[in-house]
């Protein structure tokens, strides 16, 4: 696939809105270096007029003087054969319309109270961040999102929500006078004065985030109807009702600071998106409610499943390991030699099998050491009671006797040893007689070589053992 620019390789899509397409994508850069980008490009049919795209340039020059870390970085703008396009930081996870959709649709379920207020506030931060946007004197820039909606929210696995599309809503708006359906299911999240085409500033902005959080409060969108007249129709004239009439259990004070942002009149708003912060804060905390952790919200960010990994995004030869065919196969292969070794017997099989999984395990190593070391211990202790086992044994008056050599095999046959004599204990296959005072044994065990009887007795009174 050529390389846009260059050095971007697009990879996959992941999102489509009215101007532009959204791909995931690979920045790639020397001595082997990448990094994972998304790559926002202009649709064709638009890409033609100038004042849309000029309004692309403008989303980008904007965009990229926003550091912060609730904001969806703007990393690079190009151009080549195939148009402009934006290079933006890749955030791994869902959107917060889709995580809506998914709690309304597929579990009937509203969003924790706890998690959407993180996630709200997180919000919040990114757009205050933006609004005090200054340019290079240092002049405030008086920047306004404009398009604040669920659809520019995007939570990442790791917890941390950010907002994106600085600057497209301006595009888009002109774009309905046009195209209205381009635009559709934006209006629900308009104020007033911008559904009415009057001056905007910050607090616009403010409104539709109030908007946002009463969806996410409620479970559903605060403006619906059949046609965007009858959704203008709402924004400029009806009073929303609180939250609390769709979730009673939303504590008033959290549902009163979400109404005060939704006033028709900007004058009786939050000034900024940090006020309106701030009171949710304060409301949580007047209503007992501990607002969730960035690592609960990844928790349950996963726990959804909502949003397509990025590496199940990337071409087969690029795939992490635990991903790709080949490792599926090692794998597959490292549980069969595993299921037909035994411990005891393969222990070199068992480390093997670690060495091409990749995966330190030691357990089985250690469990086979154990066994082998405990049969070792009772295999001695055994021996050594046996060993010294019979009757009128004293083994602490036993003395060593080194073993007498082994005979060579003869064809006469062997002579008993002599009572009293002294004769070392005959080869193996030869039987010492029994005293006379010992019962006669059936069928005698043959004696180890080298056995050394008791200190005091005659080797004639010795009787072996039968086990």
């Amino acid at each position: 696939m050529a390389l846009r620019g260059g050095r971007y390789e697009k990879i996959a899509e992941i999102a489509s809105g009215g101007m532009a397409t959204v791909y995931l994508g690979r920045a790639l850069g020397a001595a082997g270096f990448e990094r994972l980008v998304a790559i926002k490009e202009m649709h064709r049919h638009i890409a033609s007029e100038d004042e849309f795209v000029e309004m692309f340039l403008d989303e980008a020059r904007l965009a990229a003087r926003i550091h912060h870390p609730n904001v969806v970085a703007t990393l690079d703008v190009g151009s080549d054969e195939d148009g402009l396009f934006l290079v933006m930081e890749f955030v791994e996870g869902p959107s917060l319309q889709q995580m809506l959709k998914h709690l309304h649709r597929q579990r009937g379920e509203k969003l924790p109270i706890d998690i959407a207020l993180r996630i709200f506030l997180d919000a919040l931060e990114g757009l205050h961040a933006a609004h005090e946007l200054t340019g290079e004197g240092g002049a405030p820039l008086n920047l306004v999102h404009r398009d604040v909606s669920p659809q520019n929210v995007l939570v990442s696995t790791d917890g941390i929500a950010k907002l994106t599309d600085f600057g497209v809503a301006r595009a888009e708006s002109r774009l309905f006078t046009t195209k209205a359906g381009n635009i559709k299911g934006k209006v629900p999240y308009m104020a007033p004065e911008q559904a009415t085409a009057k001056p905007v500033d910050r607090r616009t902005d403010v409104f539709a985030a109030g908007s946002v959080l009463w969806e996410m409060l409620a479970g559903k969108r605060l403006i619906k109807a059949d046609s965007e007249v009858a959704m203008i129709f709402q924004v400029t004239e009806v009073v929303p009702d609180s939250p609390r009439v769709e979730r009673p259990e939303i504590p008033m004070p959290i549902a009163a600071a979400c109404l005060r942002a939704l006033e028709k009149d900007a004058v009786h708003r939050y000034a900024t998106a940090a006020e309106f912060a701030e009171a949710l804060e304060q409301a949580a905390r007047v209503s007992n409610v501990a607002i969730a952790t960035p690592r609960a919200v990844a928790a349950f960010v996963k726990s959804l499943g909502v949003h397509r990994a990025s590496a199940a995004l990337m071409p087969e030869s690029r795939r992490p390991d635990a991903l790709r065919p080949d490792a599926l196969r090692i794998n597959t292969l490292t549980k069969s030699v595993g299921a037909m070794s035994s411990p005891s017997t393969h222990a070199g099989a068992a480390i093997e099998t670690d060495a091409i999984d990749f995966k330190p395990r030691t357990s089985g190593a250690v469990r086979v050491a154990a066994v082998i070391a405990a049969a070792a211990v009772l295999g001695g202790a055994g021996w050594f009671f046996l060993a010294n086992r019979g009757p009128g044994v004293d083994t602490a008056a036993e003395t060593p006797v080194a073993a007498a050599p082994v005979p060579a095999p003869s064809s006469e046959p062997a002579t008993p040893p002599t009572p009293g004599t002294g004769a070392t204990v005959p080869a193996v296959d030869q039987k010492p007689a029994p005293s006379a005072s010992a019962k006669p044994k059936s069928t005698p065990r043959p004696v180890s070589p080298g056995y050394a009887p008791p200190k005091g007795g005659s080797k004639s009174d010795f009787r072996p053992r039968e086990l």
